[in-house]
């Protein structure tokens, strides 16, 4: 076996921290040599993250400059928020550092292919988590819709629902609330959706329509009486959109409350509560995204598409309809029911799959197909930038 690819981790939040768990088990193939994180308290909390695992601690640096001009990592995981994506990228770039993209890769279709230009130019890998690729069960549907058994796509009719509390708690309170800061909603959280449609059709868009806009969680939404911060609230415990009850009963969604020095999840919780972003009315966070939106793409190769995409929903869910010329295909996130025009109905069951942690095994994938693109002279990650660099162009295209 040969010696551990030493890797940096830009960025210490949710994404990071994540993918952090996941290559502390990984001690054979990687060793962690450094982090770039600006916030003490997020660096000192993916620092505990290897020494509770047992492994040294990185050096961190406060950002990538500082880190390039003091380390030769071979590789880099970008998690930090898609704004800062593009200079992270081409200053990695510039050392010849094998690159992972949390997605989205970067906020402008210019910049995407400046990245993939880059790359190509230093030779190196530069992957992009698109997780969705590497699921056993989304996997196995691209696999069903492509293989020709059932003939030809012809329309695919997908629906994403966002789930209402990661939408009150990312799109709403959060900083995904304000697009012109981060990205469209459709880029930032339906790329994967997008770039799923993109790989079951095999083909480049030719016409994209979009409508949608902001609906809901409006000032003038708001119910009378309600008070600024859901602690203070009279109407709290029958509120749906409660962050008292998403974060302090139901403990949902606090994975990147991270305390003070000494202090507990639990006195952040309080923190955000009442003085946080995350304890503010939803209908009092001058929020500007989409609360839904469908996209319709015409493709190349005849096929048609549509991407529906909606908070209101009370679980995050995918589903997905395919029609082909020789039959359907049925997917709700746990089982695929294929239904040739001929022959006989076939249920494939992904349940016990679907509820396992980190997608399902996908995180895990992504970074051990990154590294072996690294480690193995002529292998070809399966989500590569220009792989996805479609489904990003129609999110682009796509945003209202």
């Amino acid at each position: 076996m040969g010696k551990p690819v030493d890797i940096a981790i830009i960025g210490a939040g949710n994404r990071g921290c994540k993918y952090l768990h996941l290559l502390a088990g990984m001690p054979d193939k990687v060793t962690v040599a450094a982090i770039v994180e600006p916030d003490a308290r997020r660096a000192a909390h993916a620092a505990t993250i290897l020494r509770n695992a047992g492994l040294p601690e990185p050096v961190v640096f406060a950002d990538c400059e500082d880190m390039l001009s003091d380390c030769s990592p071979t590789a880099a995981i970008i998690a930090t928020p898609e704004r800062g994506h593009y200079s992270q990228a081409m200053q990695l770039l510039d050392k010849r550092v094998n690159i992972l993209i949390e997605k989205p890769v970067a906020t402008t279709i210019e910049e995407c292919e400046a990245i993939a230009e880059k790359a190509k130019e230093a030779g190196v890998v530069a992957g992009v988590c698109h997780v969705l690729r590497y699921h056993p069960y989304f996997s196995e549907l691209i696999r069903i819709a492509t293989d020709g058994s059932l003939g030809e796509v012809v329309s695919v009719s997908h629906r994403l629902g966002v789930g209402i509390d990661r939408a009150c708690h990312t799109f709403v309170r959060g900083p995904w609330g304000i697009p012109r800061l981060t990205s469209s909603m459709i880029l930032s959280k339906g790329c994967h959706d997008l770039d799923l449609v993109t790989a079951i059709t095999g083909s480049r868009a030719e016409k994209v329509y979009s409508v949608g806009g902001k609906h809901f969680f409006t000032g003038e939404k708001r119910p009378a009486g309600a008070a600024a911060r859901c602690i203070n609230c009279t109407a709290e415990k029958d509120c749906r959109f409660s962050a008292v009850d998403l974060y302090r009963r139901r403990k949902e969604w606090i994975g990147g409350f991270i305390p003070a020095d000494s202090g507990t999840v639990a006195e952040e919780i309080e923190r955000q509560l009442r003085e946080g972003n995350y304890g503010r009315c939803v209908f009092a966070c001058e929020n500007e995204a989409v609360d839904r939106q469908i996209v319709t793409v015409a493709f190349e190769n005849g096929a048609v598409a549509t991407v529906t995409m909606n908070l209101f929903t009370a679980e995050d869910s995918r589903d997905t309809h395919i029609c082909l010329t020789g039959g359907e295909i049925h997917g709700n996130g746990r089982r695929i029911k294929i239904f040739p025009l001929r022959g006989e109905k076939t249920v494939i069951d992904f349940s016990d799959q679907a509820e396992a942690p980190y997608h399902a095994g996908a995180d895990k994938a992504v970074l051990e197909d990154f590294i072996k693109a690294i480690t193995t002279p002529g292998y070809k990650m399966l989500a590569t930038i220009d792989e996805v660099m479609e489904s990003h162009r129609i999110c682009m295209l796509a945003t209202v």
